[in-house]
């Protein structure tokens, strides 16, 4: 799975990046995330942080309601 930066704030909220490694969820609100790269861009507080765990080092989830 991949989000874009295109996408919607809104749609992309209903998602969050989850570690594979220590199964954690990563902090911020996505910007972008490819699970296939393991890379990801997200913003906490007013710092955006691009973060890369390898291939296949983050799945994209929904988070619960």
């Amino acid at each position: 799975m991949k989000l874009e930066s295109y996408q919607s704030s809104e749609d992309k909220r209903h998602w969050k990046i989850v570690r594979t490694d220590h199964f954690t969820d990563v902090e911020g609100e996505i910007i972008t995330a490819d699970e296939t790269t393991g890379e990801c861009a997200v913003q906490v507080g007013n710092e955006s942080k691009t973060l890369s765990f390898g291939p296949g080092g983050i799945r994209i989830v929904r988070r619960g309601r």
